[in-house]
């Protein structure tokens, strides 16, 4: 990699500062922080191809922020391709783009012409700049977590279905659609979700939804006003809080242990919220089910306080003991909870449907947010999907996914305590598409992250999943997308790398 001699004077701290207090100002976290900072004043330019970052202690000592958090988030820079680390030269930008995007958005283009500045942004239009964040989508190079493996889709049945679908009903399909849905496929996922979840819906309720974040942020619409306040799980999906905070509301972390998610402690905040996001069955990313106690607590909750429960059930087709928990939904006798589900982890993640399930008092705004949003979700794979259910090719694809998964998990299960034993010796999950593996702390989670990350290797730790710096430590790692050779041989390079470093368990 060349640099030029303007690269090799590098970049002014002061050039980073100013915008690292002003993400501090707006409640983010020192990483978090910075690393928005960076992002953005790279794709802006104001950080052009090739200049050289400062050094991480230089950096630190002028933020006021520890090494590690420098070292961490250029790191994560790395990773997602925003910045090269030469060993023994520094830290470079090797992001390119024509198209500027960022905090700037910035002065002028090429022709002269003004572009767009922050401060000419809404404050709603600034807050989803600031909420903006990396989703876990990178494949090569990591053990992803939460990603299936598309390559084993049947695509030739998927789009034998879908010829059929038009030449049956094409000017229905290519025109406009409900905005709630096909009615087909919404009694479809009821009758599966009754029969497997134990919903208690009918499929009026159902409101078909391009993802789960589009079932969210409706929900964020509908049901709260900007500054109320939403519990979320710590950690948990960081998605979730993401949305929650760019639609101005106050995502308010609450701790989760091997019952799930505290209950006691939302009960007694003081402040009170108006809403829960929360995913009980299997908390994402720990694996861990809220108890039957505290599922009771939190429904009388809500109905006391007049609240809502977001119950998300991302990955609950994913479970290997045979045994699933019934939703928390089904349990709900005050209509105080919304089920999100979609089809992205048992499908595919571009076929874009998901779903909501609402009270029914909640039918009309819903649909009419839904309405305004985006109109409708597009009616050509709703019916495609209806006749992949109908026909049993889901429920074959689900049969055959599990066997796979779970054997998937049992290889990085026995790789993960044969080459990194030193480090980490996981329980086995029931369920889900990652493993978590417990560290001495959470320096040694930074640690091994860093190592990796030098070495080209993205890792991901539970500083990933959480709003605040955690206490403990923990690596995570997909396997669902990954055959055995590919697992193995990561856990061996991860062991090959942390071989180098002092021991720890």
């Amino acid at each position: 990699m060349k640099h030029s001699s303007d690269s090799q004077q590098g970049v002014s701290t002061e050039a980073i500062q100013a915008s690292f207090n002003q993400h501090l100002r707006q409640g983010m976290t020192r990483k978090a922080a910075l690393h928005l900072t960076i992002k953005q004043q790279v794709t802006a330019g104001e950080l052009c191809y090739q200049a050289k970052l400062p050094p991480s202690r230089v950096l630190a000592a002028q933020l006021a922020i520890s090494r590690d958090t420098v070292e961490l988030t250029y790191g994560q820079l790395e990773a997602e391709g925003y910045i090269a680390r030469v060993v023994g030269r520094g830290s470079f930008v090797s992001y390119q783009q024509d198209t500027l995007i960022g905090r700037e958005l910035l002065a002028v283009d090429h022709m002269g012409h003004a572009l767009l500045v922050e401060r000419e942004l809404s404050a709603h239009g600034r807050s989803l700049l600031i909420a903006a964040h990396a989703p876990h989508t990178r494949r090569s190079g990591s053990l992803t977590p939460s990603m299936p493996d598309l390559r084993l889709f049947p695509i030739d049945s998927w789009l034998q279905l879908e010829r059929q679908a038009v030449r049956q009903g094409a000017e229905r399909l290519l025109g406009y659609a409900d905005p709630q849905g096909l009615v087909e496929l919404r009694e479809e996922i009821i009758e599966y979700l009754r029969r497997e979840r134990g919903v208690k819906a009918s499929a009026e309720q159902v409101i078909v939804v391009t993802s789960s974040q589009q079932a969210l942020s409706l929900c964020t619409q509908v049901l709260f006003n900007p500054g109320d306040r939403v519990f979320v799980e710590e950690p948990g999906y960081q998605g979730a809080k993401k949305l929650v905070q760019s639609a101005g509301l106050i995502a308010q972390p609450i701790g989760v242990d091997q019952s799930g998610m505290d209950i006691d402690t939302l009960v007694q905040t003081k402040e009170g919220g108006r809403g829960v996001y929360i995913t009980p069955s299997h908390h994402y990313p720990l694996g861990y089910s809220l108890s039957i106690e505290r599922r009771l607590k939190l429904l009388a909750w809500a109905q006391r306080e007049k609240a809502w429960i977001i119950e998300d059930d991302y990955d609950s087709e994913f479970n290997y003991n045979g045994l699933t928990t019934a939703s928390l939904q089904g349990l709900d006798q005050y209509q105080r909870t919304l089920y999100i589900g979609t089809f992205s982890k048992s499908l595919f993640p571009g076929l874009r449907i998901g779903f909501l399930i609402v009270p029914p008092q909640l039918i009309p705004p819903m649909v009419a947010a839904k309405q305004f949003q985006d109109g409708y979700t597009s009616a050509l794979p709703q019916m495609t999907l209806f006749k992949f259910i109908n026909d049993d090719f889901y429920a074959e694809h689900l049969r055959n996914m599990r066997k796979i998964y779970q054997a998937r998990l049992e290889i990085l299960h026995t790789a993960v305590h044969q080459y990194l034993a030193t480090w980490t010796q996981p329980r086995l999950p029931q369920g889900g598409l990652q493993l978590v593996c417990p560290l001495a702390d959470a320096a040694t989670e930074r640690q091994l992250i860093l190592a990796a990350a030098a070495q080209g290797m993205k890792v991901y730790g539970l500083i990933d999943f959480y709003t605040h710096p955690p206490g403990e430590g923990a690596l995570v790692f997909g396997f669902a997308a990954y055959n055995p050779d590919e697992i193995v041989n990561f856990i061996k390079k991860l062991s090959s790398i942390f071989s180098t470093l002092p021991e720890s368990i």
